[in-house]
């Protein structure tokens, strides 16, 4: 395998690529504010980054009391890229690849961008004009996760400690397309709703799951706007979901 350079380099040729797409992704601001990306990192490193996959010894359970499956193993894992000592036991070139993975994406031009997209939402929370939304404090923590099978979330609209909640895909080909998250709509009034929680709302989009793709949008958890989006249940099957989460904190003490 090709060796890019180092850590600088690496950043700056993601950052650059990064930066190239993001300004050619259209937003979209229904339901709520969010952008699907594609070609998110250059094809290059994107294979790379296939490589350089964490040992999944690395990974910790998000929450075993929350997403786990029927033996007690935890469906959802996580990696930490801003935890040093998370990536401390990775052979250097490893470690520094996505150090430089985490510095591209955690830059103020990244920030500055994505807040931008999601102007319309992201100025309404926080009572600030359009143009002044990448002024709003955050923090960027990016980790990588691995879904296992029957891992599910139920559409929630993320707390208001989150700003913005960007989701990359890695899957190593377009097996999985499938596994998108989904954005929904609160159904009123359904007797559905009784059942289950698919009867209470309504599916207006999913994205695919393809690869070096993703997708951003503005946390809305109010009460005239909600971000509802969520996961079914994986199929059994379906093989690992790896992606890489980039969420922007309101606070430095949060992390996923």
């Amino acid at each position: 395998m090709a060796t890019v350079g180092v850590q600088p380099s690496i950043r700056g040729y993601i950052l650059k690529h990064l930066l190239e797409t993001l300004r050619d992704t259209p937003t979209h601001d229904a339901p709520f504010s969010h952008f699907y990306i594609e070609n998110v990192f250059p094809d290059g490193i994107y294979e790379q980054l296939l490589e350089l996959l964490p040992d999944p010894s690395l990974y910790r359970p998000l929450s075993i009391n929350k997403h786990y499956n029927e033996t007690g193993r935890s469906t959802r894992d996580v990696l930490p890229l801003t935890e040093a000592e998370r990536l401390a036991p990775m052979p250097p070139p490893q470690r520094e690849f996505w150090q430089a993975i985490c510095a591209a994406l955690t830059s103020p031009e990244v920030k500055s961008l994505v807040f931008q997209k999601l102007a319309t939402d992201l100025s309404a929370r926080f009572g600030v004009r359009r143009e002044e939304v990448d002024r709003v404090v955050s923090y960027c923590k990016p980790s990588l996760l691995r879904d296992l099978d029957s891992y599910e979330i139920v559409p929630h609209p993320d707390g208001r400690a989150k700003i913005v909640t960007m989701q990359l895909y890695l899957p190593r080909d377009r097996s999985q397309l499938e596994l998108g998250t989904a954005l929904y709509r609160r159904r009123l009034h359904s007797l559905k709703g009784l059942y289950n929680w698919q009867g209470r709302f309504e599916k207006v989009k999913q994205f695919s799951f393809q690869p070096n793709s993703g997708y951003a949008f503005a946390v809305s958890n109010a009460w005239n706007k909600k971000s509802w989006h969520g996961r079914e249940a994986l199929p059994s099957g379906s093989g690992v979901r790896n992606t890489l989460m980039n969420l922007y904190f309101a606070s430095d003490d949060r992390t996923y």
